[in-house]
């Protein structure tokens, strides 16, 4: 929020101060007459939309795609790099690429990781490495089609990692692909809020504020702490906000609006070590994970047989491999994962209905305890992380990682903080996981009393932070924390580090 020294304050959905503001009109910007633009760029997914309204209008994978090409090959092409290629183009380019190379009995396509310097050939095997040349990336694609439609030779790349920004090139793709294609709106007539980590660097920040008005000539802008924005969107002015996403778990306490930074207790223990640990499972019982690209024909099978699959012959990057089988993962993780409601107890567990599920390639199978390992991996790493590295061997289970966030703090500020525990991201949305993490706060020795806000709608779940940065830009009273364009030409990128705390 912003810094304060007199005038104006925030007010919170149930009428309670979030922060105080100061009063500075001199180059604010008031622009009452069209909403301001909301953008939420996590690890796994972009969340993007227009202030005042309760959902996002466009919801996209982060991570984007790019075919390398030689530089000779790329000369006179440079105004299209950073075009997307139309989905009909694509299948244009595929034809005569797509048909069957075998069909087979079993394994079919190597479910592992490939090492990089290999790709993915005929669908089974990495094909052999080949010398490196020199080469510049060629065109970007963005966006959910096009990104999951299989090239020859596409990387996928990760802009986002551990709530930092890794790729600027990539990250200024998705904003693009937010604002011009799913948004389809001009950036010189709407203000932007975008939201950030609580540990975000004073360089990523100030760059942020560089692209927002060198590149695309935002009137105003604005960079929230996605943890505050999380809190407000609840009505809360002070939480302990559980953010669980794709690669890594922060707990983030927030206390009048404000995020306490010696409180912040983080680990990379997040959906993708979820879904390698259940690409270990699947390996551990002869099954292979293969991603739909490489499946031109299936025939049905009984439960636990071995899938009868025709092959694809298409060579992939390993990055694109990787991507296309987490998000057969992914799929599987959301329809048959369960966290147990109290301590797992295997024979209980047992006791439990199986759910059937069946992969890509059509192997199927009821799934009864492995469906329960996953997801507990949150609550109790050490007994339940297979083959961990050595940073996973030091996870503490997730009530313990509350429980220090809530220790850090200042003593008066822990009754506030246990009463007040606000969950989001998609780790979070297990069936069970509420009641399995009250049931687990309550069962350390404290004298607080713990409440727990999990909201019911799977949106509100997902995009807390996004939606309280929709309500906050909506305000009236917030039109003065806006970073002005006249503000940014008079102190450069560093006002930032004033306007935004």
């Amino acid at each position: 929020m912003c810094n304060t020294s007199e005038g104006n304050q925030i007010i919170n959905a149930n009428g309670s101060t979030l922060a105080s503001t100061p009063l500075d009109i001199m180059g604010t910007y008031g622009g009452d007459e069209v909403a301001a633009l909301v953008l939420s760029v996590g690890h796994t997914w972009t969340q993007a939309g227009y202030a005042g309204e309760d959902t996002p209008k466009s919801i996209f994978p982060t991570y984007v795609g790019w075919v390398d090409t030689p530089p000779e090959a790329d000369k006179g092409d440079d105004a299209d790099n950073s075009e997307d290629t139309q989905m009909e183009d694509v299948s244009q380019q595929q034809s005569g690429e797509n048909g069957a190379s075998n069909s087979i009995h079993g394994k079919d396509a190597d479910g592992g990781d490939v090492p990089p310097s290999q790709s993915v050939g005929s669908g089974t095997a990495p094909a052999s490495a080949t010398p490196k040349k020199k080469v510049v990336r060629g065109k970007y694609y963005v966006g959910d089609g096009e990104v999951g439609c299989w090239r020859p030779n596409m990387e996928i790349k990760y802009p986002m990692r551990d709530g930092l920004v890794e790729d600027w090139d990539a990250l200024e793709q998705i904003w693009d692909h937010a604002f011009l294609k799913r948004l389809r709106c001009d950036p010189t007539e709407h203000p932007l809020i975008i939201t950030e980590t609580a540990w975000n660097t004073r360089e990523i920040r100030e760059k942020f504020t560089e692209l927002a008005f060198e590149k695309y000539n935002f009137p105003a802008f604005f960079v929230a702490k996605d943890a505050v924005m999380t809190a407000f969107a609840s009505g809360r002015p002070h939480a302990l906000v559980v953010d669980s996403g794709g690669d890594m778990t922060s707990v983030v306490p927030v206390y009048d609006g404000y995020v306490l930074r010696k409180g912040i207790m983080r680990q990379s223990l997040g959906g993708e070590v979820l879904s390698d640990q259940v690409l270990q499972q699947f390996k551990a019982n002869n099954v292979d994970i293969v991603p739909q690209y490489l499946v031109a024909k299936k025939t049905p099978v009984e439960p636990g047989q071995k899938a009868i699959v025709t092959l694809r012959d298409r060579p992939a990057t390993a990055s694109f491999h990787r991507m296309m089988q987490m998000r057969a993962i992914h799929d599987y993780k959301e329809s048959v994962c369960q966290v147990s409601e109290s301590t797992y107890n295997e024979q209980n567990i047992n006791q439990r209905p199986q759910k059937p599920y069946e992969l890509p390639d059509g192997y199927n199978l009821n799934f009864g305890a492995d469906r329960f390992k996953i997801p507990e991996i949150m609550f109790n790493p050490k007994d339940f992380l297979k083959n961990p590295t050595p940073e996973q061997e030091n996870f503490v289970g997730l009530p313990k990682l509350i429980f220090n966030s809530a220790q850090s703090c200042d003593i008066d500020f822990r009754p506030t903080l246990f009463s007040n525990v606000v969950l989001t991201g998609g780790n979070t949305l297990f069936p069970g996981f509420a009641d399995r993490l009250h049931w687990e706060l309550n069962s350390i020795p404290h004298s607080y009393k713990v409440k727990l806000h999990a909201p019911g709608n799977t949106v509100e779940r997902k995009c807390g932070s996004w939606l309280g940065g929709s309500i906050m830009a909506s305000l009236g009273t917030f039109h003065q924390l806006w970073i002005s364009r006249k503000e940014y030409d008079e102190t450069g990128s560093a006002i930032v580090t004033k306007k935004c705390v």
